[in-house]
């Protein structure tokens, strides 16, 4: 097959000197898969009983001696399945099939060949794949007859998308279905629950046999009259005897499809039912609807029929006219996603409002197009069937619901929007802000990857986000004319069969008669920001720079009074370049208006033509938190209160200009005015993050820091450090696996024995440390090693972390190994050294952390017992009195509760330690803990060894807490 870059060429050439269908089908062919089937629910057992009969033909150049087979319900037959497994990734440690009403699966398999029995086996790693083994070779142009009887066992329908639930079944890949073999050979594939399906075209007869008063929603024509007479007596409101308790009456129905490679359907009772129909605009074909939902979300409803039928209308005019003869929106409950399209039909979940409703079934029904027409592989490139048809419900939700807002749909409150000064953001800012998290972090993918190979945030963030507004983006360029006409040539020509990203690329490129190299090979094909930013303004002239690495045509929009007066577009380039502006009388130009293209920062797109400061826009102080509109130069100011023993209470404020978002520059600072010892005190941060392209570094943050707080004898302490952080690049986005190296230095006032502080001495300390860490929510863990020094000392440290996850997110045991050993040493500076347990603020001769009361000596106040677990990780405070060590072992570990009692915020956890102390050398401790994880724990040390008993005899004197704000401060939308 021709790759997307190949086809460029080709198709500029021949779009003026023949059709473009004669081009497109060059050694294309697809096999035709003919399907009868008859089927039996049993809902006592939740099994279906069923045979089937398949007639293939070949129509490939090719002489196929096996046959691949999907035995799709096999995903849910264990725990080692792909199905299986990729859900271990993304929802953690789970016994998801460990019970028979979890588990489904497919048996009673017995294949045949024209009516002579043939080998076939599953494949070791994926049981629902098979392979088949004819007599003879399959030649090109024969057709074949395979039959077989099955048995599926249905799962639960809170795993992914076939079960039961609430009463009803949802059956979808449910049959065995031979794989698509095409130009690149077969496609047999593993049932994923990210990652979608490929399948052949052909015609569908299929029989089902159900309890009498089921009502089944399904792909195809419903072809038993008195079924559907019965559909429209409910339609009509009358529901008598239709919610009955179960009898043993039992009906079949058939049902037909024509041209389509998927069947599918749901059967329950308590359904509210509702028909009508929709003409088409340019035929006026009539298209039969028909709309199933539960009771419980009638509120929500009872206005789908109007959403289906100007959903069907739209993109048929958009796209072309839709190709079956019915539709059918069902509402179900469904474990992967929003919902779920399978041709002529849609499988919709539990919504919360109209719009969401109305969102979600825009987007399943364009799948008729992009899915169900056109039958792209869908587990190759999802970009084609999910980008498109989102960038088609994107265009539907701008038409139908203009001008939307944020906080109707994410607050639904106006006085809490309003307090949080987003009433006039646009609902798309929050995708957007999901993926310029993405994006500024350095760890976006490229679009056209295989569904596989994106990480869980990725496959929202790319497929759902940037590749839709990149579709748009591209009609918005070309014009809704000339998209719509190449749209539909495209269908035209495509429609009931497999086109890949090269054909969807040549049909843009011939119909608009243009190289599209940047958007099919760099926004697709790679990572490459886009990023265009004003300059000056000279006259009837504006300078603009690409910073980016994306030379994507460029929108000017001149504006007066806010309001657009014009647009003029500008292909794209590298480097500076002046434009042309139109109307030199306008007060503002801006490009990229109204974010139509993903780009990574929008500060810079504007420029006033008059003015002081005309490229910056006014500050705007935004009082607690807001989201951040990435178009704003906004700061966050928070009144704050703050105390601690030495400054009494404090009143300040703190200032950011933003958290939510990376920024480039990223500032902190948290003042306060102390009113015991009248003075300034507080914290702040300034951060400087590259994030170069295509590079081993994929992020670097370079920062400013410091701290002053009231210190004993009517003293101030000071911080003052600077560091670097680089993360590189994993080499496998879904590795979970991170590398950071880092460097500090780092300036406080001098500790000494006597004396918390002395006179006006500073201390400069320098550490350089590496980490290796796997995220993730399977068995995460952490090793990282450190080197610090100053004119005193050396000391070289490593720490790992590491959990074995339990059942369930977030439970597990936790251990923590360290080793730390201090080869250079001024023994009258001991706090340097090793300590065994964790320090108090006092011991912190860098001043980490939060501490109200810093330099209190244990066991004095409440305060005082406050630590923080670093080096040895004794909970006991032995420091004092055991002293520090030159080297010390320790281990320290923690486990949740077993079972429902693991939601109970307490962990027992145990600590030993060996170190070079000469007559007490090992320490050992064991209790539990409670509070809120990472931000406040209480650890109350039960049982201990005899020396630690000889120092601390009571189990009060033994209790100290941990206390963390800094997590507070650090929200990512990530």
């Amino acid at each position: 097959m021709l790759s997307v870059k190949s086809l460029k060429i080709p198709c500029m050439l021949v779009s003026f000197l023949i059709a473009p269908s004669a081009v497109f089908s060059q050694d294309y062919f697809q096999q035709e898969v003919n399907y009868s089937i008859s089927v039996k629910l049993d809902d006592k057992l939740h099994r279906l009983s069923a045979q089937e009969t398949i007639q293939y033909i070949n129509k490939s150049p090719d002489t196929l001696g096996i046959l691949y087979f999907h035995l799709w319900p096999n995903a849910y037959s264990g725990n080692n399945t792909a199905l299986a497994k990729q859900l271990l990734r993304t929802n953690g440690k789970q016994r998801l099939f460990d019970s028979y009403r979890a588990r489904g699966f497919i048996d009673s398999l017995d294949f045949k060949i024209d009516n002579q029995k043939i080998s076939w086996n599953q494949l070791k790693d994926n049981p629902d794949i098979c392979v088949l083994y004819p007599d003879y070779p399959l030649l090109p142009g024969d057709t074949i007859s395979i039959t077989t009887p099955f048995r599926v066992k249905i799962p639960e329908g809170n795993i992914s998308r076939m079960g039961y639930s609430e009463g009803a079944y949802q059956v979808s890949q449910w049959y065995p279905k031979p794989a698509v073999y095409d130009r690149n050979g077969w496609h047999q594939m593993p049932y994923l629950d990210q990652g979608e399906f490929y399948s052949e075209f052909g015609n569908f007869s299929v029989d089902i046999t159900l309890p009498e008063n089921f009502l089944v929603a399904a792909t195809g024509d419903l072809r038993t009259e008195s079924e559907s007479a019965r559909i429209e007596r409910l339609s009509s409101g009358d529901y008598s005897g239709q919610w009955a308790d179960e009898s043993n009456a039992q009906k079949t129905i058939e049902y037909n499809a024509e041209n389509v490679h998927d069947f599918a359907w749901v059967a329950g009772r308590n359904f509210l039912v509702s028909t009508g129909k929709a003409s088409m605009p340019f035929t006026g074909r009539e298209i039969k609807i028909t709309v199933m939902y539960a009771p419980r979300q009638a509120f929500i409803w009872n206005n789908a029929m109007e959403y289906v039928q100007r959903s069907l209308m739209a993109f048929s005019s958009w796209i072309g006219e839709y190709p079956y003869n019915s539709f059918v929106a069902v509402q179900s409950a469904i474990a992967a996603g929003s919902g779920m399209e399978y041709p002529g039909m849609a499988i919709i979940g539990d919504e919360e409002d109209s719009y969401s409703l109305d969102e979600v079934i825009a987007h399943e029904i364009c799948h008729s197009w992009f899915y169900g027409a056109l039958g792209s592989d869908e587990r190759r490139y999802p970009f084609i069937d999910e980008g498109l048809s989102s960038a088609y419900e994107e265009r539907y939700m701008e038409l139908f619901y203009p001008g939307k807002k944020l906080w109707e749909v994410y607050f639904r409150n106006r006085k809490m929007a309003r307090f949080f000064h987003v009433t006039e953001l646009p609902v798309t800012l929050m995708p957007e802000l999901q993926w310029l998290a993405q994006a500024r972090n350095n760890v976006e993918q490229p679009a056209d990857l295989p569904a596989y190979k994106y990480t869980e945030r990725n496959y929202s963030d790319i497929i759902y986000y940037k590749t839709p507004k990149g579709f748009n983006f591209l009609r918005i360029y070309l014009g809704d004319l000339k998209f719509d006409s190449i749209i539909h040539a495209f269908y035209k020509d495509w429609s009931g069969k497999h086109p890949s990203p090269g054909d969807l690329r040549c049909a843009f490129e011939s119909g608009s008669g243009k190289d599209l190299s940047w958007f099919f090979d760099d926004y697709l094909g790679t990572v490459k920001r886009a990023d265009y930013s004003v300059k000056k303004i000279r006259g009837d002239s504006l300078l603009v720079k690409n910073k980016g690495e994306l030379n994507t045509p460029l929108p000017l929009y001149e504006l007066k009074d806010k309001k657009v007066t014009s647009v003029e577009w500008y292909e794209g380039f590298f480097g500076e370049k002046w434009l042309p502006v139109r109307k030199p009388g306008a007060g503002e130009l801006v490009i990229n208006y109204n974010h139509i293209l993903p780009e990574i920062n929008h500060m810079n797109n504007n420029i006033r033509t008059s003015g002081l400061f005309r490229r910056y826009d006014p500050l705007k102080i935004r009082l607690f938190m807001s989201l951040e509109n990435p178009s704003e130069n906004s700061f966050m100011l928070t009144p704050l209160v703050n105390w601690t023993r030495i400054d009494g209470f404090m009143l300040g404020a703190g200032f950011n200009n933003g958290m939510l978002l990376p920024k480039k520059v990223g500032i902190f600072a948290v003042p306060f005015f102390t009113f015991r010892q009248p003075g300034i005190a507080g914290k702040a941060r300034l951060e400087y993050s590259l994030t170069p392209y295509n590079s081993i570094v994929r992020k670097a943050t370079i920062s400013l820091e410091g701290a002053r707080f009231g210190s004993p004898l009517s003293r101030y302490y000071h911080v003052l450090a600077t560091g670097i952080d680089v993360h590189l690049r994993r080499s496998d986005p879904l590795s979970f696996i991170d590398h950071m190296v880092y460097g500090k230095i780092t300036m406080a006032k001098k500790f000494t024995l006597t004396e918390p502080l002395s006179g006006k001495d500073n201390d400069i300390f320098t550490q350089v440390g590496y980490t290796l860490s796997r995220g993730g929510l399977l068995n995460p863990y952490r090793f990282s090693s450190l080197l610090e020094s100053n004119g005193d000392y050396q000391k070289a440290s490593v720490e790992f972390r590491y959990r074995l996850s339990y059942n369930g997110r977030n439970r597990g045991l936790d251990a923590r190994l360290f080793g730390g050993l201090v080869y250079s040493e001024d023994t009258l500076r001991r706090y340097y050294s090793l300590a065994p347990s964790g320090r108090s603020g006092r011991e912190l001769y860098m001043y980490q952390g939060d501490f109200p009361d810093r330099f209190a000596m244990f066991p004095g106040n409440f305060w005082s017992r406050q630590m923080m677990l670093n080096e040895g990780g004794l909970v006991s405070a032995v420091n004092d009195t055991v002293g520090y060590s030159k080297w010390l072992l320790s281990g320290s570990f923690s486990s949740s509760l077993p079972g429902r009692a693991g939601a109970i915020p307490v962990k027992p956890f145990a600590n030993i330690l060996f170190n070079g102390r000469e007559h007490s050398s090992f320490f050992w401790e064991a209790g539990f803990k409670a509070g809120i994880w990472d931000i406040f724990e209480i650890y109350v040390p039960l049982v201990v060894s005899e020396n630690i008993r000889f120092y601390r005899n009571t189990i009060k004197e033994r209790i100290r807490f941990t206390l963390s704000l800094e997590g507070l401060f650090r929200i990512r939308l990530q």
